[in-house]
């Protein structure tokens, strides 16, 4: 009789003992779950930011410090890589079809801001190197020293102008693709913490307006520095 009660007292207690570590296990997947949530949505949120301000920057008036606007640029896509690489190394296996998309739209928005920095640096770059022709033009003596220097100069310009080319061509597509990569998060995330279409076309407008006007004056260059 005693040990009947006791076999059954043990069972009961086994019983509670399973209920309870389950519950406890339950607790800590949801702790865990709502843990990784959160913290994706953060990166998320303050990549966001950072690219919303990287285009607003793109669609006002033309920057007079061009090189303290490559500088935050700058700023902007490393930390924006560094929020890439925290989610990399996140345990987001509860989470995993946030963590997807998240990863989609902050390896999208990492790379519009590199590019978006390299093609107003590029643009710097072509700028001084076209003054430099043009001031070499100017004082045409024709001797040979003269002409290897001018040959050089008339290079970097060139390289310059492929270098902004190419930048500005792959902006304009990451652009394109942003609205893909917003509305695979925007499933989790919502609208509220998303740019603006409005605000990417924009964005997109002014860097094809740019290029346009910069390869007009590219050619006009060419067209001086030619040969007589």
């Amino acid at each position: 009789m005693i040990a009947r009660y006791d076999t059954k007292t043990i069972a009961i207690a086994a019983a509670a003992l399973i209920v309870a570590v389950a519950l406890l296990y339950w607790g800590y997947s949801a702790h865990k779950k709502s843990g990784a949530n959160q913290t994706i949505l953060t990166l998320v949120t303050d990549t966001g930011t950072r690219l919303r301000d990287a285009l607003e920057i793109e669609t006002a008036p033309p920057p007079t410090d061009r090189t303290g606007l490559v500088k935050k640029l700058d700023e902007h896509a490393a930390t924006a890589d560094l929020n890439l690489q925290t989610l990399k190394r996140l345990d987001a296996a509860p989470v995993q079809a946030l963590a997807d998309a998240a990863d989609d739209y902050l390896v999208t928005a990492r790379e519009i801001l590199k590019k978006q920095a390299d093609s107003h640096r590029y643009r710097l770059l072509l700028a001084e190197s076209s003054q430099a022709l043009r001031d070499h033009m100017r004082r045409d003596n024709r001797t040979r020293a003269w002409i290897q220097e001018a040959v050089k100069a008339k290079a970097r310009v060139n390289k310059d102008y492929r270098d902004y080319n190419l930048a500005a061509g792959i902006l304009d597509k990451l652009l394109d693709s942003l609205a893909a990569s917003q509305k695979k998060i925007a499933l989790y995330a919502g609208r509220a913490i998303l740019i603006e279409d409005s605000l990417v076309a924009d964005a997109r407008r002014r860097v094809q307006e740019d290029l346009r006007v910069v390869t007009v004056e590219f050619e006009k260059l060419g067209q001086i520095a030619a040969p007589k």
